[in-house]
């Protein structure tokens, strides 16, 4: 039997916030999430608080503990190094789809994003934050464009880079303007409708990216 919609929307809500609250750091590692709390705190029954600890559990932000339920996971260099690799298999396919059915506002709105993003910098930590707004709202318009309900639930699946890496690497002038390159590469190959360029263009972003992480962390792979 399906569940019934209340239950479903009050679910997808609470796991948003709750995923936003580990991201951003406001939910620290190791912390206790408590369903009686977070019911109180979300003006929800216990049901969906349930329901969405249980799905940012395969998406490895949250730990389930026998007989002492959920806390939230830590998060080390090996997680980020696994999620961009991923994240580099999955993401490139879909901005391979979104080339051929992309629509002319999405394609304005990332021309728009670019634009922003080139003219904000990264000198500040507000200019870093938008900069990490910016770039979430770019690849997310890129995957929905691909038309798949997949694709865009196993993207959020490998979304979940906490806001420390994030941060560190919009601060850094290289790497921001190398990710501000390639997202006007990607613009260009979508707006001509290019799906190998796309794809080519966002797997070297990402790589880009891991790479990034490597160089920060001196982990080439887990365990090393």
């Amino acid at each position: 039997m399906a569940d019934p919609p209340g239950l479903r929307t009050s679910t997808s809500r609470v796991g948003d916030e709750l995923r936003h609250a580990i991201l951003e750091g406001v939910l620290a590692p190791g912390e206790r999430l408590r369903a009686g709390a977070l019911a109180a705190r979300f003006g929800t029954s216990r049901t969906p608080i349930r329901e969405a600890l249980l799905v940012l559990e395969r998406e490895g932000l949250v730990e389930m503990e026998p007989h002492r339920g959920a806390l939230v996971r830590a998060f080390d260099a090996a997680d980020a190094l696994d999620l961009y690799e991923v994240r580099a298999l999955i993401e490139p396919h879909a901005a391979s789809r979104a080339a051929t059915r992309i629509e002319r506002p999405a394609l304005e709105r990332l021309d728009e994003l670019c634009a922003r993003a080139e003219e904000r910098g990264g000198a500040t930590p507000a200019a870093v934050a938008d900069q990490i707004a910016f770039n979430e709202e770019f690849h997310r318009l890129i995957v929905e464009a691909a038309a798949s309900p997949r694709l865009l639930a196993a993207m959020r699946a490998v979304a979940g880079i906490p806001r420390a890496f994030r941060a560190t690497f919009w601060a850094s002038d290289e790497q921001r303007a190398q990710s501000l390159f390639c997202h006007r590469e990607l613009v260009a190959a979508l707006s001509a409708g290019r799906p190998a360029l796309a794809e080519a263009v966002m797997r070297m972003h990402i790589l880009g990216a891991r790479e990034f992480l490597v160089e920060m962390t001196g982990r080439e792979q887990p365990g090393a």
